[in-house]
């Protein structure tokens, strides 16, 4: 049988990608060597491939084309290999440690980089001008501000004499870590200590906790909210996040939702009738700090965190903070 020849389909995205990349290089490479002489090939070339003579459609074409090709699934795992093998030759932590991070974090970070810097508008705007889009990555930002003269300082009156006070419990910064050990190694060269098993002889995480790159046991939380003063003498519970442990490197969207219903459950055991008013912390997502805006739809969104947040704390918030809490909460710690 004759093999079959394909004729050319329409190229990939990657390799409008390499393409482009090579046009950029040699677009913002200097000259080497003498220059051609008039009428050469490739001083013709130049003037007919040169950036300003490609059309604003064609350039964000070829942009968005990028932006397509770096979130596919094997792109952003190509970058992810490169990035893990830089942060063990950097020594930035363990080869194991190294390659959780990368991997939790590359399709955030890629995804980010191919929304901001690889826009076609920004992009555009900076190889062809105004006329293709705008360019203010690196920009100065300038607020006008009102022509309304500022109001003098005063210093703040503190209340009278008996004026009406109120007691608030104010929790934050609990982290949670389920991998602690009491006796386990305290000075440890990983982002997080006091995990694994426990050593022979003193020296160990003790049982409650211990200083240093340590986060808390959950029987520690819990006797810290059983010895708290009657409920009855406070007015309301400040809960401001930061509910899972440091070890953000191996985080899972299941962890973080154990986290948040366990820890949720011992203050509502403890805390009664109590009105508690939580805020999100910087470390209920993952990856930490990962908070995408609320235009951001789908699998790489932060709805299965506030959603889940919204129905652990029915019970606290009122139904407009629920509603604000689902479409984008407010991020407290």
């Amino acid at each position: 049988m004759a093999p079959r020849v394909q004729g050319p389909g329409p190229a990939p995205p990657l390799s409008l990608a390499l393409a482009l990349s090579v046009a950029l290089a040699l677009a913002l490479s200097g000259p080497s060597g003498p220059p051609p002489a008039a009428g050469d090939p490739l001083l013709e070339a130049a003037s007919r491939w040169g950036w300003r003579n490609v059309s604003c459609p064609v350039c964000r074409g070829l942009f968005g084309a990028l932006d397509l090709a770096l979130q596919l699934e094997p792109t952003v795992a190509r970058v992810g290999r490169v990035a893990a093998r830089l942060c063990q030759d950097l020594r930035l932590a363990r080869p194991e440690i190294c390659r959780q991070a990368v991997q939790l974090f590359q399709r955030d970070v890629v995804s980010a980089w191919a929304r901001s810097v690889l826009r076609p508008a920004e992009a555009c705007g900076l190889l062809l001008g105004r006329r293709c889009g705008h360019w203010d990555i690196f920009g100065d930002w300038n607020v006008s501000l009102p022509d309304t003269p500022k109001p003098p300082v005063r210093p703040p009156a503190p209340p009278p004499p008996g004026a009406p006070t109120a007691r608030l419990l104010f929790l934050t910064d609990l982290h949670w870590d389920r991998g602690y050990t009491p006796g386990s190694e305290v000075a440890c060269p990983d982002p997080l200590c006091c995990r694994g098993p426990a050593r022979p002889g003193p020296g160990g995480a003790g049982f409650w906790g211990d200083y240093g790159k340590c986060d808390l046991p959950l029987h520690t939380i819990e006797a810290l909210l059983a010895q708290l003063p009657p409920v009855a003498t406070f007015a309301a519970a400040y809960w401001t996040g930061d509910i899972p442990a440091h070890n953000v490197w191996q985080q899972s969207r299941q962890d973080q939702l154990l986290a948040l219903r366990t820890v949720t459950g011992l203050l509502r055991r403890h805390l009664g009738h109590l009105p508690v008013y939580p805020a999100v912390g910087n470390h209920e997502a993952t990856p930490v700090n990962a908070f995408p805006p609320p235009y951001v739809r789908g699998n790489q969104s932060s709805a299965w965190l506030y959603d889940a947040m919204a129905e652990a704390w029915q019970d606290w918030l009122p139904p407009p903070a629920l509603q604000t809490l689902r479409w984008g909460s407010g991020l407290g710690a």
